[in-house]
This record gives structure tokens, sequence and C-alpha cells, in this order.
């Protein structure tokens, strides 16, 4: 019982400092809703028909940004301002201070897409061809890949300098790789194939699935089949790469480690996964 009362006690304390930050409710609350009138407006022209087929990139970019920007550099500035030092003197695991991390960016993400989907609906009409239960289980699954990745750039970080150029050098290719910013119809074949090996690809192709294609989960479950299988790695993953302090050095061997185990994971994913409805024009 004891790592699951330390994990609750991280948990309430990471949610009580997310509700005293006026920069934690802009990030996570407000700004995501600047891509949501921007895509609205912008690119949907105020269409519903428009809004609704753009809804998944911009789903998908919340997921990505939240767990990178936001779990990556929260893990970072503890590091640095000692928090996790003085948690090493406690019997609390690593591997209970990373889920009370990743817990609290699956709550807090999963407030910022709720906020968004009801802003779009009353905004721009927006609708949804499947099922909105099966639309939650994929953001969920969404989520839960996508934390621990931003959670093991946090652990790889050295310092809140270094955190920003390697979520950035993540974010932008897993964006436009996977057809969230740019239709993924519109990608060359070669750039569609690259894609095979990045997560949000498979999230994008089941938020589609269900939202514009109308399927349900049956039909979708390859691509949530990957993320889940990504959520279960990233854990074990960070369990290896955590570092209580900034001076603690990264283990290369288990660094190679985690690279080999994702890139193992996407190479099946690759050659085993079933063929991407969205690469037809839509």
């Amino acid at each position: 019982m004891r790592p699951v009362r330390a994990f609750g006690a991280l948990l309430a304390a990471h949610l009580l400092s997310f509700l005293r930050s006026k920069a934690a409710f802009y990030w996570t609350l407000a700004f995501p809703l600047f891509f949501l009138f921007m895509f609205g407006f912008v690119f949907g022209r105020g269409s519903a028909e428009a809004a609704s087929f753009l809804m998944p990139g911009l789903f998908t970019i919340t997921l990505l940004s939240g767990s990178f920007f936001g779990v990556a550099m929260r893990m970072v500035t503890e590091r640095e301002t000692g928090v996790l030092r003085r948690l090493w003197v406690t019997p609390v695991h690593p591997v209970v201070v990373v889920s009370a991390h990743g817990a609290t960016a699956l709550v807090t993400l999963m407030l910022s897409l709720v906020l968004q989907g009801v802003i779009a609906r009353l905004v721009f009409k927006i609708t949804v061809a499947g099922s909105w239960v099966a639309l939650g289980v994929v953001l969920v699954a969404g989520a839960l890949a996508l934390i621990p990745i931003g959670l093991i750039t946090g652990s790889v970080a050295r310092d809140s300098r270094s955190a920003p150029a390697i979520a950035n050098s993540l974010f932008f290719p897993l964006m436009f790789l996977s057809g969230s910013a740019i239709p993924f119809a519109f990608l060359p074949g070669w750039m569609q194939k690259v894609a095979r090996l990045i997560p949000t690809t498979y999230l994008l192709e089941a938020l589609q699935g269900v939202m514009v294609r109308g399927e349900g989960l049956k039909r979708i479950a390859g691509p949530v089949a990957v993320l889940l299988l990504t959520s279960l790695l990233g854990v074990g993953l960070n369990g290896l790469l955590f570092r209580w302090e900034s001076t603690e050095p990264v283990r290369k061997g288990r660094l190679a480690i985690a690279l080999a185990g994702l890139g193992a994971l996407y190479a099946g994913a690759y050659f085993l996964a079933p063929a991407l409805r969205m690469s037809k024009p839509p």
C-alpha cells in the first residue's frame, strides 16, 4: 500500500500546483483554444464539415504539445530546483514519481481536450461520425502513448536549456509526418512510409477513423493496439532512464535499450499494422 499512498500524495500535490499556476492554466487550457480558432476560422473557414475533418489533427497536436512541452519541462524543472532530490531521501520508488507526473498530465490533458471539444461543438458545430465513447477511448490511448515519451524527454534532457531543443526536435517531425498539420493524403509516398514509424500517425488514423469515417473500436483496433503497446513500453523505459539530479549522467546503455525498444515496436508496426486509410484523399 505504501507505493499507492505515495502515488496519491504526489498526484494530489501536482494537481494542487497546477490549480495555483496561472501559466499552467494558460498553456494547458487557453493556448490550445488559439489553435482551435485558427484551424476553425482560417483553415476550416467556419465550415462545420471542414472543422470536423480538421479536429483529429488538432486533438493530436494538443496531446503532442502537452506531452512534450508540459510534462518534459516539469520534470526538468523539478530536477533543477531540487524537488526530486528531496524525494530521493524518501522511500519513494522512481516509477511512482514518474507515474504521478504521467497521471497529472493525463488529467490536465483530458481537461484540455474536453474544453476544446465543447467549444468546437458550440462554435463550429463539429460532428463525430462514430461513437463518442470510441473517441474517448482513442484520446486516452493517445495520451497514454505520448505522455511516457514526454517523460523520457524530461529524463534525458540535462537542463532547462537543452529540454526545449530536444522537445522541438521531436515535436515538429511527429506533427508534420503524421498529417496533423497537413492532410496525410497530400504527403509524398516516401513520407507516408516513414510516418508508419511514429506514434502520432496511428493516433491520427484512429481519430480520423472515429470522427470522420464513423468506424468503431473493432475497425481501429490495430492503431489503438500500437498506442497501448507504446504506453506499456514507455512506462518501463521511464524506470530505466529516470534521474534524481541534473548532475547524474544519462546512462548511454539504458538510452540505447530505450531507443532499440521503441525502434523494434515501430518496425513491427511498419510491417504488421494494416494499411492507413487516411492515405486516401478525402
